[in-house]
């Protein structure tokens, strides 16, 4: 971090006296914790795409305050609540991947004969991935997860009697700054013929985007604005991983399949062309990371939202 980003973290801390960073998270637990239980509910009882999508919005929401919670809590402490969460979201990777598939294939139908059998198999993929993801959604319990938010929350409020809010928010942004370093270091290493090095920064970067949308009711700067380009940062990386998994998909297709060759390699062929232009893509836009921490001009919109009158 160079010293432009660091004078902007000291006029950040310097303007935290009223952010009372402790109460947010002991807040955001119970809300949060009682969102992602309705939704895997509404799941198990009804499971749909919708509903699929909507647990996981959850889960990562109550995910990144877990994460936040190491600027107060030992890891040991934590790391149970974190794991079960991230369990819960690798339960829906291969039916969320068949179906990113599926709308991607079926745009290629028309141009590329090999995309219909293709298709077709995706299908049926689909059709088998859920019913095992059904099966295993309905097997998933939560008391001792809100268990141990109850218990987290109850130590924030411990906290709160005893720690300034200057220092609650100065430690809560050492963790965002940690955060937001791995991520540029893994940004410094990616290599344009090496996908896993973009998908290993954008997993990071999704962590800390996250991160920030739990803490953006107390940074001002974190704008709409802001928050939509962290997401369409983001989604840069996804496309290609996207191609990653749909060329591994197609692998195992064409190993099980007949397909007449000349088909089968113009549709791996263009498959190749748009994950190279993708990587393309993000590469010329990578520098844009720097954008997104420190928020820009928070001490200048916080000190005015605090404004006396």
């Amino acid at each position: 971090m160079n010293r432009s980003d660091l004078q902007k973290l000291s006029r950040l801390h310097a303007a935290s006296d009223k952010v009372d960073v402790l109460k947010h998270l002991a807040e955001s637990l119970n809300s949060q914790g009682r969102r992602y239980r309705k939704r895997l509910r509404q799941c198990q009882e009804h499971f749909s795409e919708e509903a699929v999508h909507d647990s996981r919005v959850e889960t990562r929401r109550l995910l990144a305050t877990v994460e936040l919670l190491a600027a107060f809590l030992p890891e040991r402490k934590i790391c149970k609540v974190r794991d079960a969460l991230k369990q819960h979201l690798d339960t829906f990777d291969d039916l969320r991947d068949t179906q990113v598939q599926l709308v991607y294939v079926k745009r290629m139908t028309r141009a590329f004969p090999a995309a219909r059998p293709f298709h077709e198999w995706l299908e049926n993929r689909e059709s088998k991935f859920t019913r095992g993801t059904r099966r295993t959604v309905k097997d998933i319990k939560t008391k001792r997860i809100a268990d141990r938010l109850a218990c987290f929350e109850e130590e924030l409020c411990r906290q709160r009697k005893h720690m300034t809010r200057e220092r609650a928010f100065a430690d809560v942004m050492k963790v965002m700054t940690r955060s937001f370093d791995r991520v540029a270091k893994l940004c410094r290493k990616v290599k344009a013929a090496d996908t896993d090095t973009i998908h290993r920064t954008r997993i990071a970067f999704k962590r800390f985007r996250y991160m920030t949308e739990a803490l953006a009711p107390l940074l001002p700067a974190v704008t709409d604005q802001h928050r939509q380009a962290m997401r369409g940062y983001q989604s840069m990386m996804g496309d290609i991983q996207d191609v990653e998994v749909l060329l591994t998909t197609l692998d195992k297709f064409l190993w099980r399949k007949e397909i007449k060759s000349a088909a089968a390699a113009r549709l791996r062929n263009e498959l190749l062309r748009r994950r190279q232009w993708l990587i393309q893509v993000y590469l010329n836009a990578a520098g844009r990371l720097r954008q997104f921490w420190p928020p820009p001009r928070f001490a200048a919109a916080h000190n005015s939202r605090h404004k006396a009158p």
